[in-house]
């Protein structure tokens, strides 16, 4: 692989990230009774290996996650990550907490999966706005099990965009993951995307 994203490429990357992030979270404040915030500390572009470990998740945690694969200008697929109690937490809260417990794992499926909907696609939206790129995203499609059967990869050579989520509500903090997946030839044409951004930028003050 290539050398990676520069502190300046990656400052920049994650501010795109962060608007499509606040996009994200205008459109679920219109969907629920209570105001979300969502920010994104840092992005970090590592080895497949490494974000896995970085999930936090052990073995016999049990995920609920929703799944969208892309492809176009380069290709992969993306997760939207939480724990099974942190992902009924959200759902609960952002229904108003008018269901009881027993009935939120059936509404968990569609809830999450309209909520990674959101995120996913807002995140998808911005970045290729601002990178000009050409993708193709599939229908979001809901998955739940250990870390093994979640996260799943074609090689421990691929790489991945990390991304760590803060959901802040009014009586909650909850913690999310987003993992963008792709293969060494799709992460190359995407750093060269966003190296291409940053150049424009730069140049544009400059001059």
């Amino acid at each position: 692989m290539k050398d990676n994203l520069s502190p300046l490429e990656i400052d920049a990357l994650t501010e795109i990230f962060n608007i499509g992030i606040g996009r994200a979270a205008n459109a679920l404040n219109k969907m629920v009774s209570q105001p979300v915030d969502l920010t994104i500390p840092k992005v970090e572009i590592v080895s497949n290996k490494i974000a896995k470990s970085k999930l936090k998740f052990t073995s016999d945690t049990e995920i609920s996650a929703v799944i969208q694969r892309f492809e176009g200008d380069f290709k992969g697929q993306a997760l939207l990550m939480f724990s099974k109690e942190s992902g009924l937490q959200l759902v609960s809260t952002l229904l108003g907490n008018k269901f009881p417990p027993e009935a939120l794992s059936d509404l968990e499926q569609d809830s999450l999966v309209e909520i990674g909907n959101v995120i996913l696609n807002a995140c998808f939206g911005t970045v290729i706005n601002f990178l000009k790129s050409s993708i193709k995203i599939e229908m979001p499609e809901f998955i739940q099990g250990d870390i093994n059967k979640v996260y799943v990869y074609s090689s421990e050579n691929d790489w991945s965009l990390y991304i760590k989520v803060k959901f802040t509500l009014p009586d909650d903090n909850i913690e999310g993951f987003i993992s963008f997946i792709m293969d060494i030839t799709s992460l190359e044409i995407f750093q060269e995307s966003v190296r291409k951004f940053v150049f424009g930028i730069t140049k544009n003050n400059k001059a």
